[in-house]
């Protein structure tokens, strides 16, 4: 390669020698800055202080409280008119939803929480849970 065209790619005008300038020292300000400027290690608060241990309480009862919320309610029903989608919600099994169905079909009636333990076969734990929620017609609970 000749000089003189060696001696081209180093020439440059004013306005690239600027923009050299400016990079150059854009550079060696950031590596000065990553070099000796070291933020200290320490933390800004506690994750242990009493503030923080208040605050987390708070946030960890309206959690609770929005649980309570979303959960399913229930509300006094009569046995002999329940769904499948209720009696899933109920803790029933397909089974003895099918048992009642059955009964149903037959035209006859439960007529207390025995009747429906007899007829769909539920155990007694889950017979306690729900028939606080039996609604009975007038006529057959106060005959």
């Amino acid at each position: 390669m000749k000089i003189k065209t060696l001696k081209s790619l180093f020439h440059f005008n004013k306005g690239d020698q600027a923009g050299i300038l400016f990079l150059a020292a854009t550079i060696i300000s950031y590596l000065y800055v990553e070099i000796y400027y070291h933020p200290s290690n320490e933390m800004v608060f506690s994750f242990s202080s009493s503030e923080i241990k208040q605050v987390q309480q708070q946030i960890d009862s309206m959690k609770i409280l929005a649980l309570e919320e979303r959960q399913h309610k229930i509300y006094p029903f009569n046995p002999n008119f329940i769904t499948d989608y209720k009696a899933y919600t109920l803790g029933m099994t397909p089974e003895q939803f099918d048992k009642l169905k059955a009964f149903r079909e037959k035209d006859q009636w439960v007529n207390s929480k025995h009747d429906f333990q007899r007829v769909t076969g539920v155990s007694d734990s889950l017979l306690e849970i729900i028939s606080s929620y039996f609604k009975f017609p007038d006529w057959v609970s106060k005959p």
